[in-house]
């Protein structure tokens, strides 16, 4: 009897296992073939992960706070583009480029290129958009939290670490395709200022590299749009 009881519940466990795999986001990591970004499988984050989430938070709010305070479109940033397309297997430097800072009351915060420019990130992530929105929220009232969130019908696996002596967080969207298997639809990594030795302390949660990588079709070649903070040209 003991014995059944000990294999009924490892059949159980099996089972259980099974089923939560299916959904796509327990593999031992996820990421896009060839890039650089390896996001580990649902998991709840780890005592230090926590303290460099929470770091972000904290430079994220700062930055919704004080863009929101600015005199619409008239303090500027200065970046460096880069883009890789499907198909092109060079790099396209597109080389600086200034952005108005843009807190209009339609539009959530926005990087507004004074010139015509080809693709570049438009959206100014904070605390209360993008993949950090339920993570910071989370953060702020619990020490249990998940690296992964649903997002209407995919799935946003966050990744906390530092890299180069800035936090950063990475993100991969997983997507059902037409058969009900997960994807990996895109891959992020933005690194954000949070201390005094990276930039003035009214720059913390500027984002100091922001590279998204997306699948091409058809291949197994990427395209990425890679956007570097250079520096203030106003000064504000």
């Amino acid at each position: 009897m003991k014995k059944a009881l000990v294999l009924l519940l490892t059949l159980t466990a099996i089972a259980g296992c099974k089923g939560t795999q299916k959904s796509g986001v327990t593999d031992d990591t996820v990421s896009i073939p060839g890039v650089p970004i390896t996001v580990p499988a649902t998991r709840n984050y780890s005592a230090s992960e926590l303290v460099i989430g929470r770091r972000i938070c904290a430079a994220l709010k700062h930055k919704r706070e004080y863009f929101t305070s600015l005199t619409d479109m008239q303090e500027r940033f200065r970046f460096k583009g880069e883009l890789k397309y499907c198909g092109n297997p060079g790099i396209s430097n597109v080389g600086e480029f200034n952005a108005s800072i843009s807190n209009s009351s339609s539009t959530d915060l926005e990087y507004i290129s004074v010139s015509t420019r080809p693709n570049y990130f438009k959206d100014i992530l904070h605390d209360q958009n993008g993949a950090m929105k339920v993570v910071c929220e989370n953060l702020s009232t619990s020490d249990t939290v998940s690296n992964t969130t649903l997002n209407g019908n995919s799935y946003l696996l966050v990744n906390l670490l530092i890299q180069d002596g800035y936090d950063k967080f990475e993100v991969s969207k997983r997507t059902p395709d037409a058969k009900g298997n997960m994807a990996t639809v895109s891959s992020e990594g933005v690194t954000v200022i949070t201390q005094q030795n990276q930039a003035n302390a009214k720059f913390y949660g500027t984002e100091k590299e922001r590279i998204r990588y997306t699948p091409c079709s058809g291949s197994s070649d990427f395209s990425y749009t890679k956007q570097t903070w250079l520096q203030a040209v106003t000064n504000f």
